[in-house]
């Protein structure tokens, strides 16, 4: 299962003629995005979920960190519903540079599946090229179970010059930003950082799994007692709970 079947069977059903993204339904008073995810459509759903545990897990970032997955975080439908945006509306107010020019506490990560390359859309390389001109950190995700040290170093290098975007006029504002900004070449010694970096993350997964028999992804989440507190507190204060 790609993420392209998620949105189809699961995300539009629940979502259309609301007008609302899955992220608003779930939290209507939404704060600022403090974790950027990067992650390609043609990704495998299961491999981005113990991804994102490890965000936890590895990582140490807070359970309750809210951050920007596009597929959860903008309307999908494209129904044309009162109040709701289409896909091409919601893409011409920039959302991704928008996120990444916030500077998220967090920074961004980017989620590497074995289904597709991440550089494949040009969506994600521009990501990058917004991410190097904000000056905000760049890091490599991934589910460790998947993968092995031989098999994660021949992603290593990347030509982002062979990037597809389904819109032609989407990809022709997109290379050039990036012409302009510095070219291809430029994004793709980032991203061959980024990977080795994260080559460094996954050695480490996989002398933990070595020396405890444990794989990190399938650990479980358990959340700090002051994270717990925090939702505690946040749910008694709700002025709508009644």
């Amino acid at each position: 299962i790609i993420l392209h079947d998620l949105v189809a069977h699961f995300i539009i059903p629940w979502t259309i003629g609301t007008g609302c993204s899955i992220a608003l339904l779930l939290d209507q008073c939404p704060g600022k995005v403090e974790l950027m995810l990067s992650h390609s459509w043609s990704g495998s759903v299961m491999q981005t979920l113990n991804a994102m545990k490890t965000l936890v897990i590895m990582h140490q970032i807070p359970i309750h960190t809210r951050m920007f997955f596009c597929a959860f975080s903008q309307y999908q439908p494209d129904d044309g519903v009162h109040g709701g945006l289409s896909i091409q509306e919601q893409l011409k107010m920039d959302p991704f540079s928008q996120v990444i020019s916030s500077k998220p506490t967090y920074g961004m990560y980017v989620v590497h599946t074995s289904l597709s390359e991440v550089y494949d859309r040009l969506w994600c390389v521009d990501e990058v090229r917004e991410a190097v001109k904000s000056n905000l950190k760049i890091y490599g995700l991934f589910d460790p179970a998947i993968w092995d040290l031989s098999k994660f170093q021949k992603t290593m290098k990347v030509e982002t010059r062979n990037a597809e975007c389904s819109n032609d006029e989407d990809k022709l504002m997109l290379t050039n930003k990036i012409e302009e900004a510095g070219g291809f070449d430029e994004l793709d010694k980032v991203i061959l950082h980024v990977r080795k970096m994260a080559k460094k993350d996954l050695k480490e997964a996989l002398s933990f799994e070595a020396n405890y028999g444990t794989r990190v992804s399938f650990m479980d989440i358990v959340p700090k007692e002051e994270e717990a507190n925090e939702v505690d507190d946040d749910d008694s204060s709700e002025e709508f709970s009644a």
